[in-house]
């Protein structure tokens, strides 16, 4: 859960896309479309179907724009589908067959169920369910509960023999915002007839020659205003509906002139001397460059546009301080900044732009406490510092980050006591804290938070039984819970708590059989019931094993997932290694290894850095009992420098158990004394004893 949190008025994100790699082109040019579409003013503030109508959107996930800044692809895509507020799949032959968009939208309608899953066609036939034909994934097709009929997605046809790519654009907008096709159609029919003598202008040249003729046409005489915002109007015009043009004839590329032509313009222009019309709508052009070429990965680029765009929010804000969205526009400029600083892993030079943003939040809540979309922008300028704080090893400034985001959900919760997803929202500030404890060594702080995160949770459970979700949820916290539970050696209280799990698991796992993401959990709970056992632990790996091993099968290219595969083997082999079978002992070790190795060499996350090192260590144990002491040692030497090596200012606590056990084999006891010390001042007790 390492995201920063920004900008969007309910969950972190407005829509999660999700598309097939064949379809990168439209993903980036729809995801693009829906954070730079300006909601007609007449419309701002007002009532839709899902609640006031913002004046944007807000902000988009897509997800291989964002997972290059995230450790883990499964708790990336998890957390980022239960950030968003609606699933907008993008519809094609190539989606209907990809794993991934299958999964992508069967773990959408887990978290929040079908209602807010949007469809957006661009090629395929949409009534066929022929393979390499069909436009539809499957998983948007399959019913809401068994014997039901099939599910008829919400469409928006951008075919040519459909609705077309704007029109099918409009219809999707509408159903974000919760508004009538009709309300935005019409602010379009006014926008074409305004743009049609530039639409008719022949060639890019012409176009961006006629952009620089008008900009530079700024003179001060008594129409410049007038003349300025000719030259506004063009611009946008070359910033949005040029992209679409050139986006259907695959000439996107022929965008980056217009984008450096306009930067290079705005970079002569002395925003004191500007309008503040003029200003705002640099300053949309500037953070609409910059979200662009973040999309690119140029981060240089994004950080010049976004710097520029703080500067026209600057001085907009100057202008008018007591101006409320004045301060939330400066703000996003601050986080932007902080973000992409971020991204570039130049954490020292994110953090006072995150300090900026999280302060000018707080004012922004402060300035109208009955606007619940500022109210919650202060709440992820504390979340956005806590992760910053928690990636640079500073766990006890990231927990009062953390802890002061707490204090904002348990006012709200106060006040809308039964609002389920701010509940939900509660409940993961709270997870976050249980981990900020767990990585810290406090096992006994970490249960306290644990246990009241599952509490949260099981309210909503109760609340709404009829929402899978929050079982789903819920299987999740109990699960954290009772890690921590078996680490403190308390291992009654961990069973009751898996089995709490496990029930919860096998009732969802049977409720939707292809939901691999259930099947997981189900893995996962069975995993903690062989190895809490007192009796038939091997037919209860066994069957942990299957079930992991068949989620697997469905899913390789998942880290964590295998992890927890490769984790029930190396038990396994354990058992193994109890009945002096060394040879399937051994089998299960590099089996457990052949899952994690390929995973390690890539990412070098600590938990695979982790799940290695214990394979090693291991293996090692196997060896040693066939008589193999050298290449015992051998393993054991490969898990120490796993474990010492990239350790920062003090050892990560979760090495210390595996650490203390690869000193002692390779008669380093004497090494191991300060690491054990930590180990049994935090109340740690291992399930296999310590040598």
């Amino acid at each position: 859960m390492s995201q920063l949190r920004g900008q969007n008025a309910g969950m972190r994100y407005a829509a999660f896309i999700s598309y097939s790699h064949a379809d990168e082109k439209s993903a980036r040019w729809l995801m693009h479309r829906l954070e730079s579409y300006r909601v007609p003013k007449y419309l701002i503030g007002s009532e839709g179907s899902r609640g006031a109508i913002p004046a944007r959107l807000g902000q988009v996930f897509r997800d291989r724009d964002e997972l290059p800044s995230a450790g883990d692809l499964n708790s990336t895509i998890t957390a980022a589908l239960a950030a968003s507020r609606s699933l907008v799949v993008i519809c094609s032959p190539a989606s209907a067959g990809s794993r991934w968009v299958n999964a992508e939208v069967r773990e959408f309608r887990r978290q929040h169920g079908s209602q807010n899953i949007f469809s957006f066609v661009i090629d395929g036939d949409p009534s066929s369910r022929e393979p390499g034909v069909a436009s539809f994934p499957n998983a948007l097709l399959e019913p809401d509960a068994a014997g039901a009929p099939e599910r008829e997605p919400l469409a928006a046809d951008a075919r040519r023999e459909g609705d077309g790519k704007q029109r099918a654009f409009l219809k999707l907008m509408a159903g974000l915002l919760g508004v009538g096709y009709d309300s935005l159609a019409q602010r379009e029919a006014q926008k074409r007839q305004r743009s049609m003598a530039i639409i008719t202008i022949a060639s890019l040249a012409g176009m961006a020659l006629a952009c620089s003729l008008a900009l530079t046409a700024y003179i001060a005489r008594k129409d410049a205003e007038r003349r300025q915002e000719q030259a506004e109007d063009i611009l946008g015009f070359m910033l949005g509906d040029l992209r679409e043009n050139l986006t259907t004839v695959g000439r996107l590329d022929l965008m980056r002139s217009v984008h450096d032509k306009a930067a290079q313009y705005f970079a002569t222009l002395d925003p004191r001397d500007l309008s503040d019309r003029a200003l705002e709508e640099q300053a949309r052009s500037l953070t609409g460059i910059g979200e662009v070429r973040l999309s690119e990965g140029d981060h240089d680029a994004a950080m010049s546009a976004f710097r520029e765009a703080h500067g026209r929010t600057t001085a907009l804000y100057e202008r008018a301080p007591a101006n409320g969205q004045r301060l939330y526009d400066l703000a996003q400029a601050q986080f932007w900044i902080g973000f992409v600083a971020t991204q570039q892993g130049r954490l020292e030079d994110a953090e006072p732009w995150l300090i900026m943003y999280r302060d000018s939040t707080v004012r922004l809540a402060a300035m109208d406490p009955s606007n619940f979309s500022w109210q919650r922008e202060a709440a992820y300028g504390h979340h956005n510092l806590a992760v910053l704080d928690e990636r640079l090893g500073r766990y006890d400034s990231a927990q009062r980050s953390m802890e002061a985001e707490r204090e904002l959900y348990v006012r709200w919760l106060e006040d809308t006591p039964e609002n389920h997803e701010l509940r939900f929202e509660y409940a993961n500030v709270v997870s976050w804290l249980g981990s900020l404890a767990l990585n810290q060594g406090k096992l006994l702080q970490a249960e306290v938070h644990f246990i009241e995160q599952d509490r949260a949770i099981q309210r909503n459970v109760e609340e709404d039984a009829g929402t899978a979700k929050w079982k789903a949820v819920r299987v999740d916290a109990l699960l954290l819970l009772l890690d921590v539970q078996a680490q403190l050696g308390k291992y009654e209280a961990a069973r009751d708590t898996n089995a709490s799990a496990l029930e919860l698991a096998r009732e969802l796992a049977s409720l939707d059989p292809s939901n691999n993401a259930w099947r997981w959990s189900h893995g996962i709970a069975s995993y903690w019931d062989a190895l809490l056992a007192t009796d038939n632990r091997i037919e209860r790996m066994d069957d942990a094993v299957s079930i992991l091993r068949e989620a697997n099968t469905i899913e390789p290219e998942d880290e964590y997932n295998a992890r927890w595969l490769a984790r029930s083997l190396q038990h396994r082999g354990m058992l193994h290694l109890r009945e002096d079978d060394t040879e399937n002992a051994l089998a299960m070790m590099r089996q457990a290894k052949g899952l994690i190795e390929p995973f390690w060499l890539v990412s070098a996350q600590e938990k695979s850095r982790l799940a290695m090192a214990h394979t090693l260590i291991l293996e090692g144990e196997i060896l040693a009992v066939r008589g193999d002491p050298d290449l015992a040692r051998a393993s054991w030497e490969q898990a120490l420098q796993l474990l010492s090596e990239h350790a920062g200012d003090e050892l990560p606590f979760a090495r210390l158990g595996a650490l203390v056990r690869v000193m002692h084999l390779l008669g380093r006891a004497d090494q191991a004394t300060a690491h054990r010390s930590r180990l049994q001042a935090s109340g740690f007790v291992p399930l296999r004893p310590l040598p």
